[in-house]
C-alpha cells in the first residue's frame, strides 16, 4: 500500500494544495521544499488530528479565520479516500499517527520595577511527556517460601528462586502477547498439572534424584498440554541461569503459572507496571546517552502527577543543534510507544536543520532501526521528513540512497529538454568526451573550429548541437527566458549558461597568454578554475562563489537521471535569479 496523494485544505498557510507524492512504507520519504512553502502548515494538519475530527488552534486557520474549515485528506493505491474535517476522522480508523516538530515555545513572564509592570519574554523548550497515565504500581509479588509450600512437601528440594525471571519485563510481554491462558482453565489441563505435581510430591530422594525422575518419568508425555510448553518454549529460549535443565523449566513454569493464578486480575497489572518500568529505564539510558550538556543538566524522565515528563533546560541554556537532536530522540521514543495500528505516520518537521554531522548520523540511525523494528513485527511505517534541504545537493542525508524516496512538494515552472539530457547521458563515450568536456560543459575560447557532426550522428545526439556556436544559442535562449522572462525553464541549460558565462568572464580578466591557457588546459572544474584565477591575483566578485549552488551540480547522469526538479527549485530563488541576471548584464 501506497499513500498516493494528501490534500489539505485551509491549514496554516494552505488554503488548498493537492500533493501527489506516492508515499512508500518502511523506508525514508523526504519532502523537499523552500522555507516559506508551507512544510509547517504540513506537520500541523496531521498534528491537529484527534480520535475523530481535526482541532485547530486559533491561529492555525487559514488566514486566521475560523470560517475556514480544514479538511485533510488521503488516498491510498487501492483506491481508499481517508478524510478527516472538523466533523469527522476517518484517516485515525487505518493510521497511528505521530508529529516530531521544533519544540521550543515563548514563555513571558510579567516582572515589575519601580511600580511599573513589564513582560520579559524567553525560549522555553516544551517539556515531553513520555508516559501520560503511569499505570497502578502492583508488583507480582513473587514469594519462593509460599511457593515452596503451595507445591508441596518436594518444594523445597525442587523449586529454584526465579525473583530474578520476574524483573524480564521483556518476558512476560511476550508471554501475554503469545499464550492464550485461557487454554489453562480447561479441566483437562488443571487435571493433568495436579496429577504431575501429585506424582513429583510422592517421590523421595535428594532434589537431583527427583529432578532425574521428572525428565525420564513426566517431560515425555508433555504433548498433552501443547500450550504449557509453548510457555515453557518462550521461557527457555531467555537462557535464565536458574534454568539448569529440563525439570528446572517444568517447575519454573508451574511458579510462573501459579502466580498468574493466584494474582488473579492483578496479573495483568502486574505486567503492565513491569513493562512501564523496563520502558523508563530505557528512556533514562537512552536520553542520558544523548544528553550533550549532561555535565551541566541531569536530564532524564521524572514521575510527577501520575505521568512521566521529561524537562528540558531553556532554550539559551544549549545550542540548536543540541536541543534538536534530544528532543528528537524523546519524541521518536513517545512515539513508538503511541504507535498500535499496523500502518503508522511518522511526520518529522525540519527539527534537525541545525545538527551537525554526528547528530545527523544519530539522526538517521534511529529513523533506520526503528522502520526495521517495524517490518520486523509485519507492520508499515511512513517516515516523512520535511526540509529544505535537498539530499542532492546536501551531505546532510546518509540514506542509503535506494532506500529512500524524495519528493519536491513545489509544484515549479520546469521542463528538461530530453536532446540536453542524452548529451549529458553520453558525455563520457570515448567518442566525444574530451571535446565536449572542454568544448560544451565549460568555456573554451577555441570552440569555433569544433565540428561534432559525424560523432553526433553516430551517437544519435541533435544534429543542430554539433557545434559549441550553435549549442550555446540554444543555452542563451533559455538563460534570457530565465532571467527576463516568467516561462518555463530548463534548469539544466541554465546550468550551463551560468557556469560558461562565469568561466567567460573571468577567463577575460586574466591578462597573460600562459595562465590564460592554465586555467582552460590544466584547471579542471568551475570553481578550481576560480581558485586559480584567484591565486594569480585577479578579483573574483563573491557571487560567482555563491552561484556554485548551480554551475556545481553535477552534470554526471547515468541514464534515466535527471536533476531538473532540484536544480529548478534553487533557479526559482529570487536571489539567485538577480545574481544570474547580474552576471549576464554585461
Amino acid at each position: 500500500m501506497i499513500i498516493s496523494k494528501i490534500e489539505i485544505t485551509n491549514i496554516k498557510g494552505i488554503g488548498n494544495k493537492s500533493f501527489d507524492l506516492d508515499l512508500t512504507p518502511n523506508k525514508p520519504n523526504i519532502l523537499v521544499a523552500p522555507n516559506g512553502f508551507g512544510k509547517s502548515s504540513f506537520a500541523i494538519a496531521f498534528n491537529s488530528l484527534k480520535s475523530n475530527k481535526i482541532e485547530l488552534g486559533d491561529n492555525d486557520y487559514f488566514n486566521k479565520k475560523q470560517t475556514n474549515r480544514p479538511e485533510l485528506k488521503l488516498t491510498l493505491s487501492n483506491g481508499t479516500v481517508l478524510i478527516a474535517d472538523d466533523n469527522q476522522n476517518t484517516i485515525t480508523n487505518d493510521f497511528d499517527v505521530f508529529v516530531i516538530n521544533n519544540q521550543t515555545e515563548p514563555k513571558a513572564t510579567v516582572q515589575s520595577f519601580n511600580g511599573y509592570s513589564f513582560a520579559k519574554t524567553s525560549l522555553q523548550i516544551k517539556s515531553t511527556v513520555l508516559v501520560q497515565t503511569i499505570p497502578q504500581k502492583i508488583d507480582f509479588d513473587y514469594s519462593p517460601t509460599t511457593l515452596k509450600q503451595a507445591f508441596g512437601v518436594n518444594g523445597n528440594k525442587l523449586l529454584n528462586n526465579i525473583s530474578g525471571i520476574f524483573k524480564k519485563s521483556h518476558l512476560f510481554h511476550r508471554i501475554e502477547t503469545e499464550i492464550d491462558f485461557s487454554r489453562f482453565n480447561l479441566k483437562s489441563y488443571t487435571t493433568i498439572l495436579e496429577d504431575y505435581v501429585g506424582q513429583i510430591n510422592a517421590q523421595t530422594g535428594t532434589g537431583v534424584v527427583i529432578k532425574k525422575w521428572i525428565i525420564d518419568n513426566l517431560l515425555n508425555s508433555m504433548e498433552e498440554l501443547p500450550e504449557f510448553n509453548k510457555l515453557s518454549n518462550i521461557i527457555s529460549s531467555f537462557g535464565f541461569s536458574e534454568i539448569q535443565d529440563e525439570a528446572d523449566l517444568f517447575l519454573t513454569t508451574w511458579q510462573i503459572l501459579k502466580v498468574k493464578s493466584d494474582l488473579g486480575p492483578n496479573y495483568k497489572k502486574a505486567c503492565k507496571y513491569s513493562f512501564y518500568t523496563a520502558e523508563k529505564e530505557h528512556y533514562t539510558q537512552t536520553i542520558s546517552s544523548f544528553n550533550p550538556v549532561k555535565e551541566r543538566f541531569d536530564i532524564k524522565p521524572k514521575e510527577e502527577k501520575n505521568s512521566l515528563i521529561v524537562h528540558w533546560p531553556k532554550a539559551h541554556e544549549i545550542s540548536n543543534g543540541q536541543r534538536d537532536i534530544i528532543t528528537f530522540i524523546a519524541l521518536l521514543l513517545k512515539s513508538r510507544r503511541d504507535f498500535k495500528k499496523n500502518d503508522c505516520i511518522l511526520i518529522i518537521d525540519e527539527i534537525f536543520d541545525y545538527m551537525d554531522d554526528a547528530n545527523l548520523i544519530s539522526f538517521q540511525y534511529y529513523i533506520s532501526t526503528f522502520i526495521d523494528e517495524m517490518k520486523r513485527k509485519k507492520r508499515r511505517i511512513f517516515p516523512v521528513l520535511l526540509t529544505h534541504l535537498d539530499p542532492l545537493f546536501f551531505n546532510h542525508f546518509c540514506f542509503n540512497d535506494a532506500k529512500i524516496k524524495v519528493n519536491y512538494i513545489k509544484d515549479i515552472n520546469v521542463k528538461a529538454n530530453q536532446n540536453l539530457l542524452k548529451l549529458i547521458y553520453n558525455r563520457e563515450d570515448a567518442l566525444i568526451k574530451s571535446i565536449v568536456d572542454a568544448h560544451y560543459f565549460h568555456f573554451n575560447p577555441n570552440s569555433d573550429s569544433v565540428d561534432l557532426s559525424a560523432e553526433f550522428h553516430t551517437l544519435k545526439l541533435n544534429q543542430d548541437w554539433s557545434s559549441p556556436e550553435k549549442f550555446f544559442k540554444k543555452i542563451f535562449r533559455e538563460v534570457r527566458r530565465y532571467v527576463y522572462q516568467d516561462e518555463k525553464i530548463d534548469p539544466l541549460a541554465i546550468c550551463f549558461g551560468i557556469r560558461h558565462q562565469i568561466e567567460k568572464l573571468v577567463y577575460d580578466k586574466i591578462p597573460d597568454t600562459e595562465n590564460k591557457r592554465i586555467f582552460i588546459d590544466e584547471t579542471n572544474g568551475t570553481k578550481n578554475k576560480l581558485n586559480f584565477a584567484q591565486s594569480i591575483g585577479i578579483e573574483i566578485p563573491e557571487t560567482y562563489f555563491l552561484l556554485g549552488i548551480i554551475y556545481n551540480t553535477s552534470l554526471h547522469l547515468n541514464e534515466g537521471q535527471d536533476v531538473s526538479q532540484p536544480l529548478g527549485l534553487k533557479l526559482e530563488n529570487e536571489t539567485i535569479k538577480t545574481m544570474a541576471r547580474n552576471i549576464f548584464s554585461n
